[in-house]
């Protein structure tokens, strides 16, 4: 089966060393452009209750990141919609809530190799169309991803995601928020346990519609310890904690990708991976996409892909990485 991944423009990712903080500087591969800068991260790991769910455990704890360049004012969910678009790898499952705007109830990443991004809960299965998966019909508490070495976590009645932001959701931070060593967050609300801080992380009292980006903003998210009880004296409502450290396991397929016009020309440059052939492609849709550069076979050093004659208009343009 043909593999294959895309990045757009200016898009990627990036792992990093869980040693030492993860500066902005340090981010690969950045989605959308601007002089703000912004970055997701996403851990995955395994709870400490099960409690109303049967979806298997992620098969490591993962921490991942993506930067997200903007002008003037953006949200988290702007940020996270575009990242998921622009990288196949990443995978949700989102409702739309007509009061609090977009909410993620699953998260998956694929690792590696072929194969459909979906879900199953053994009686139903569900895709995800350029990422994303918004009717749902699985039961989100019992899905497992099709693709066994994905990494993957949803929840509702279960242990879900949460969300947290950047101590004082102010932004102006270069390094990611440091959780610290504490083995959970601090409360500061000891009757519900819906306020508190996980050494520089916030939890965040905004859904991702309502949180606005600023310079030097970061998002996280984490799985629950365990599921959400009524008894206001249940360990699992208290047992929060920030996403760890991004760390460096995955190296990815398309780095540095950067993109402009030269003499005319629109070019895109990259580091790339041995084995693999990559392809330039345009759209001015974000929908239907046209090759203009075709198969070239990446060598371990920067790569130029070049558009010789774009549109007068605009026009987007991602890279396609396919292994033959």
């Amino acid at each position: 089966m043909k593999k294959s991944f895309v990045a757009l423009a200016l898009a990627g990712l990036c792992f990093v060393a869980k040693s030492s903080a993860v500066s902005l500087n340090e981010i690969q591969f950045w989605i959308g452009s601007g002089t703000n800068q912004a970055a997701l991260v996403i851990e995955w790991s395994t709870p400490e209750s099960f409690g109303y769910t049967t979806v298997p455990a992620p098969i490591a704890d993962k921490s991942l990141i993506w930067g997200y360049r903007f002008n003037g004012t953006a949200t988290a969910a702007q940020m996270f919609s575009a990242i998921v678009a622009a990288d196949p790898r990443l995978y949700a499952v989102e409702i739309i809530d007509p009061k609090y705007g977009l909410g993620v109830f699953g998260i998956g990443f694929h690792l590696g190799g072929g194969g459909d991004l979906g879900i199953t809960d053994g009686t139903a299965t569900n895709y995800f169309t350029n990422g994303v998966l918004t009717n749902a019909t699985i039961d989100v508490d019992a899905a497992a991803p099709l693709n066994t070495g994905d990494l993957y976590w949803g929840g509702l009645g279960g242990p879900n995601w949460e969300l947290w932001t950047e101590q004082g959701d102010a932004g102006g931070l270069l390094n990611c928020p440091d959780r610290g060593t504490n083995t959970y967050w601090t409360s500061t609300d000891p009757v519900y346990d819906s306020s508190g801080f996980d050494g520089q992380w916030d939890f965040a009292q905004a859904g991702l519609a309502g949180l606005q980006l600023t310079n030097g903003s970061w998002i996280g998210f984490s799985v629950a310890a365990g599921e959400y009880e009524p008894d206001l004296d249940a360990p699992y409502n208290a047992h929060k904690h920030a996403p760890a450290e991004p760390d460096p396991v995955i190296t990815a397929l398309i780095k540095n990708l950067t993109g402009g016009f030269q003499g005319g020309q629109w070019q895109g440059q990259f580091l790339s991976c041995t084995n693999w052939f990559y392809s330039l492609e345009r759209s001015t849709d974000l929908q239907s996409w046209t090759t203009v550069t075709n198969g070239i076979s990446g060598n371990a050093t920067n790569l130029v892909t070049v558009d010789p004659a774009p549109p007068t208009d605009k026009a987007f343009y991602r890279v396609r990485a396919d292994l033959p």
